[in-house]
C-alpha cells in the first residue's frame, strides 16, 4: 500500500509515510525505520435512521408474459417395414442365381404435435422505500511523524559495462572494368589439301595416292 508523495498524506491503514531523504549525491542511502503510529481520531456520531415512508400504492398490472413453453413432441409413428421380395429363380447348372429384388420400404409414420401451454399472469411491482439520510463523517485523525533514518553508507562501483555489438559489415564495392587490351596479330594462314589423287590396281583397289596441299606441296596417302 504507497503513500503520498508529499509526505503529508495519511495512509489508508493509518501509518504515517517514511520520508524518503536518504538519498545521497554518491549513491543509495538505506531507508530509516518506520515512525510510530499516530493516535486515532474520534469516531465520528452515528448518522440519524431514515424516516419511514408509507408504502406506495400498486402499481399498473405488467404486461402479459412471454408464450408458455411448446408442447412436447408427439411419439413417432411407427416404422414401415415392406415385405422382403421372393428369391430369384436358380439359373442353369454353372452360372449364379439372381437375388430377388428387394421390397420396398414403409411410410414413415406423421410426427405428433403438443399443444401450447398457457401464459402465466404477471405479479405486480412493489414501491421502493427511501433511502435514510447519510450520518456525519468523524474528524480526520492526527498525522504521526517518524524520525528520518541516518544517510547510508555509499555503495561499491558498479560493473563495467558489456563490449558493444560489432558493427554491420560495409557494402560490396562496384565491380572495377578494365580497359579491353589491343588485338593480337593476325596469325598464318592454314594450309589445307588443294586436291587428291589416287592410284589403283588392276581390280579397282585404291592402293595409295598423293595428297597436293595449298602451299602446293605434296603428301603421299597409304593405303593400309
Amino acid at each position: 500500500m504507497g503513500c503520498c508523495k508529499n509526505h503529508s498524506c495519511v495512509c489508508a491503514c493509518r501509518h504515517c509515510c517514511s520520508h524518503d531523504t536518504s538519498q545521497s549525491s554518491s549513491g543509495a542511502g538505506i531507508t530509516g525505520p518506520t515512525g510510530p503510529m499516530g493516535p486515532a481520531g474520534p469516531a465520528g456520531p452515528a448518522g440519524k435512521d431514515g424516516t419511514a415512508v408509507a408504502q406506495g400504492a400498486t402499481g399498473p398490472t405488467g404486461p402479459t408474459g412471454p408464450t408458455g413453453p411448446t408442447g412436447a413432441t408427439g411419439a413417432t409413428g411407427a416404422t414401415g417395414t415392406g415385405a422382403t421380395g421372393p428369391t430369384g429363380a436358380t439359373g442353369p447348372a454353372g452360372a449364379d442365381g439372381k437375388t430377388g429384388a428387394t421390397g420396398a420400404t414403409g411410410a414413415t409414420g406423421a410426427t405428433g404435435t403438443g399443444a401450447t401451454g398457457p401464459t402465466g399472469a404477471t405479479g405486480p411491482a412493489g414501491a421502493d422505500g427511501k433511502t435514510g439520510a447519510t450520518g456525519a463523517t468523524g474528524p480526520t485523525g492526527a498525522t504521526g511523524t517518524g524520525a528520518t533514518g541516518p544517510t547510508g553508507a555509499t555503495g561499491p562501483a558498479g560493473a563495467d559495462g558489456k563490449t558493444g555489438a560489432t558493427g554491420a559489415t560495409g557494402a560490396t564495392g562496384a565491380t572495377g572494368t578494365g580497359a579491353t587490351g589491343p588485338t593480337g596479330a593476325t596469325g598464318p594462314t592454314g594450309i589445307s589439301i588443294a586436291s587428291i589423287k589416287l592410284t589403283t590396281d588392276a581390280n579397282g583397289r585404291v592402293t595409295g595416292g598423293t595428297a597436293t596441299m595449298s602451299d602446293n606441296t605434296t603428301v603421299p596417302i597409304t593405303v593400309g
